[in-house]
């Protein structure tokens, strides 16, 4: 494993055997940060691709209830693309035909591809805060999938932090919180609001999309040895299918008495091509470019911490640009998410910096190999939100 020393050059052994490479710490902190803004500008640019007025969710959306999932086509476009280019840059064409194509790595793409449609959805229905929280179970998902069917142990600092997610959730939606009257419990769930009449339904994607990314991060601990740009090509040729998949679905609704608003009906402005553009290159391409940049230059559980940058990006877009409101309960939930989620990689990077391999325990040994995996799992699905 690589060790980071006060921002010095890291050596490490690469997926190629490339053993004189550099790791370049400095490097890799700033590719991180920049791919993790570009994910967390996902709400931005949905809205301003979508909606009549992009400040303003009551005037609706200049398509249907279903145009989330075809932007999400769009991006997941827009990294095939990429990654061809990719390919044919770094000379890879041949390694890319010698790659066998394995159900992990179909279904990988294929998951990823569906949560990233259910995440555009849930930013389009419910609040920022809401569709960022939910799609950050993931984690916690990949980790309950790794125990049931691949009988990996969890750590009692993983049933805790599991549990944190559970709580955070709770006071996310609402069903336990601080309220004028105190504390309690209540499951008269807002489920519409003025701004959002389907609010609750936005929930349930954004549950969705936390479901799906969680399973892609699952099937994505298969097959470690495959190319990580061979595998890309295959990952969003699939995750394209996997948002076409969701597109279908929603726009069938729309033919159902009562649901025509889940129907397509695109009636885009000059104004809303230019937001769809720039989410599917700025959040595609360039997003996911850096983040290449950055696992190469970064320990896993580095770079699998710096992700969560992401959420306090999209939740200040929420506040800031789209005036939403946070209360306490709101603030509790995205602290107590994000917080579980992201604090066995936050103990285990510094247990990894401030201790050599031989002078850590048995538990610390196991907690490194653990988030070192989730974050090599993290890094091949990291084209998400």
């Amino acid at each position: 494993m690589a060790q980071n020393q006060e921002g010095k050059q890291l050596s490490t052994q690469g997926a190629e055997g490339d053993g004189g490479f550099k790791m370049k710490y400095s490097k890799g902190l700033i590719f991180m940060l920049i791919s993790a803004t570009g994910m967390g500008l996902v709400p931005l640019f949905s809205r301003w691709a979508t909606r009549t007025n992009m400040f303003d969710g009551t005037e609706g959306l200049n398509a249907g209830d279903s145009i989330g999932a075809l932007m999400a086509c769009g991006r997941m476009g827009m990294g095939v693309v990429f990654f061809v280019a990719l390919l044919f840059i770094t000379h890879k064409v041949g390694v890319f035909k010698k790659l066998k194509l394995t159900p992990a790595i179909a279904l990988g793409g294929l998951m990823i591809g569906m949560s990233l449609a259910c995440y555009v959805t849930s930013t389009l229905l419910t609040t920022v805060a809401n569709a960022v929280m939910f799609i950050y179970t993931g984690p916690v998902i990949c980790i309950l999938c790794a125990r049931i069917f691949r009988k990996e142990p969890m750590s009692i600092l993983q049933w805790v932090c599991l549990v944190i997610v559970v709580v955070g959730m709770l006071f996310g939606e609402g069903i336990i919180g601080f309220y004028d009257t105190g504390f309690k419990v209540d499951f008269n769930l807002e489920t519409s609001t003025t701004e959002f009449p389907l609010k609750g339904i936005g929930d349930i994607f954004g549950l969705l999309s936390g479901l799906f990314y969680g399973l892609s991060m699952f099937f994505n601990g298969y097959r470690k040895d495959a190319d990580t740009t061979a595998r890309g090509v295959w990952n969003f040729i699939f995750a394209v299918l996997g948002a076409g998949v969701i597109t279908i679905i929603l726009n069938a609704l729309g033919a159902n008495p009562g649901m025509e608003n889940w129907a397509l009906n695109i009636h885009f402005t000059t104004f809303n091509w230019i937001g769809a553009v720039l989410l599917w290159i700025i959040c595609g391409p360039i997003a996911l470019g850096t983040l290449l940049v950055a696992g190469r230059n970064l320990p896993a559980m580095d770079y699998g911490t710096i992700a969560y940058w992401e959420v306090p990006v999209a939740i200040f877009i929420g506040i800031v640009i789209f005036a939403e409101p946070m209360t306490i309960n709101s603030w509790l939930g995205v602290l107590l998410i994000v917080g579980g989620g992201a604090f066995p990689t936050v103990k285990a990077m510094i247990a990894g910096k401030n201790k050599a391999d031989d002078e850590l325990g048995p538990d610390d040994k196991k907690l490194q190999e653990s988030i070192e995996g989730m974050g090599e799992d993290q890094m091949a699905t990291q084209d998400l939100p």
